[in-house]
């Protein structure tokens, strides 16, 4: 029996088109920073300080890195862009809702597992920081939820596909993997989590598959379906 259950976002618990979301996300931040910085420099180093996480190897959390790649890169301090970063992300963030979809089947999957006593984490790729991340959770009605476990660029020192990434899951939990089953829609940055001895589930609604590398997948099938698979396990002890 599982001890925790690890959830995905973007795509898994949230309906969503992330190149879609991702383009209008930079559409969106950029100018919002045009007083401090080039627009074009501006996205440019975004994209590569985000990159600069993505292969964090470790050491330091995403935030870290990330800041210590971009800052630099455009010329700013922390106490020039920490504000207007917050600002954006309480104000011009919540916008980008209409480019995510909404599916009941979400909170019933969550809600199922909390009511049978299990243990869930929200497993998304630690890019953004919290505020953005539990914005997001509001839009899948996910939100009201305990979690366990909330992975953020503050609190995070990796990122998918990194095994590294889901290592400190365990390791925060204080748990194995084989204690864990792992949701999530992408191949190749959710299934790797079934290489360090997780189960895992393939969310197939918003399917993400690059064709290699490719991982072993216990469970396969649509939020509906996973709906359906978490209501016949038993009940957490």
């Amino acid at each position: 029996m599982y001890k925790y259950i690890l959830f995905d976002l973007d795509g898994t618990l949230l309906p969503l088109d992330i190149d879609v979301f991702v383009r209008k996300y930079f559409e969106a931040v950029t100018p919002f920073f045009k007083d401090f910085v080039e627009p074009e420099v501006f996205l440019k180093n975004l994209i590569s300080s985000t990159e600069a996480m993505i292969n964090n190897p470790g050491g330091q959390t995403n935030e870290e890195v990330f800041m210590n790649s971009f800052l630099p890169a455009v010329g700013q301090d922390r106490e020039t862009m920490y504000p207007r970063f917050n600002i954006f992300y309480e104000q011009e963030f919540p916008k980008l809702k209409k480019y995510a979809g909404y599916s009941d089947w979400a909170a019933k999957v969550v809600g199922c597992l909390v009511e049978k006593g299990y243990s869930n984490v929200l497993a998304t790729n630690p890019l953004f920081p919290r505020l953005a991340i539990e914005e997001r959770m509001s839009w899948a009605g996910i939100d009201r939820f305990p979690w366990a476990l909330v992975t953020t660029y503050e609190n995070s020192h990796g990122c998918k596909p990194g095994i590294h990434y889901y290592q400190e899951i365990c390791a925060k939990l204080g748990v194995s993997a084989s204690d864990c089953l792992m949701v999530g829609n992408d191949v190749q940055e959710d299934m790797i989590a079934g290489t360090i001895g997780m189960d895992t589930f393939l969310v197939t609604d918003y399917l993400i598959d690059r064709g290699k590398p490719n991982y072993p997948v216990h469970y396969r099938g649509t939020l509906e379906e996973l709906y359906n698979f978490v209501c016949k396990l038993p009940a957490a002890k």
